[in-house]
């Protein structure tokens, strides 16, 4: 099955959408993104930039890696919709539909943002991007970085290729793991990996560990 990685937890950010949404460890409210900004953004950016920019205001030159399974798919629809309609696409949202549309409006909110990555990669989306934490870290890269997980329930048109779990957003800043006695949480795939790591930084883990994604692709 291969070797575990770790990673600490040095802060932190959440909002879980079912019903309603919650937030968790440090989230902002949407006031904390600038009034321009927050006005044009779509639910996606916005919630994504309440769980980061919090993490970033006092490291605004710190890595970013920007993770998604399917990126902001309700804009994506919203416009595959009007294409079909015949109907002219916005193409402010247009813009902000694609994958890495999310950093863009993030490093809009920091003077001199760091530099940052976006990475999709299905069920194993998280563990790849922890891994590649886990690598600029390693190399002393960077001394943290801070990954952002951003998955929300499908749109309705997919719904039948969903799971149950509720929509989850969450930011880490990242630093290599020490012999400090951190409790630790093993992480899963997908939407449910995520979801227990919000569990398990509320209930005090400050240490992840994970599969890399080729070891954690043969152990599914």
């Amino acid at each position: 099955m291969g070797r575990s990685l770790g990673l600490d937890v040095a802060n932190w950010a959440a909002i879980v959408s079912a019903e309603t949404a919650e937030d968790f460890g440090v989230a902002a409210p949407e006031t904390i993104i600038p009034a321009g900004q927050r006005r044009r953004l779509p639910a996606f950016s916005r919630a994504v930039l309440r769980a980061a920019l919090p993490l970033l205001i006092k490291k605004p030159h710190c890595p970013v890696i920007f993770t998604s399974p399917h990126g902001d798919l309700h804009s994506t629809v919203t416009l595959l919709t009007d294409i079909a309609k015949r109907e002219a696409l916005s193409p402010s949202l247009f813009g902000l539909s694609v994958h890495n549309a999310p950093t863009g409006a993030l490093s809009l909110c920091l003077d001199q943002p760091g530099d940052h990555i976006s990475i999709a990669g299905d069920t194993a989306t998280l563990s790849a991007g922890l891994t590649e934490a886990y690598a600029r870290l390693a190399t002393n890269e960077a001394q943290s970085v801070v990954l952002i997980y951003a998955d929300e329930r499908l749109p309705e048109i997919y719904a039948a290729f969903d799971t149950a779990s509720p929509g989850v957003f969450l930011a880490t800043e990242l630093t290599l793991s020490g012999d400090n006695g951190n409790t630790e949480t093993l992480i899963g795939p997908g939407r449910d990996g995520a979801l227990a790591i919000v569990h398990a930084l509320t209930a005090g883990a400050r240490r992840l560990n994970w599969l890399p994604p080729r070891a954690d692709a043969l152990a599914a």
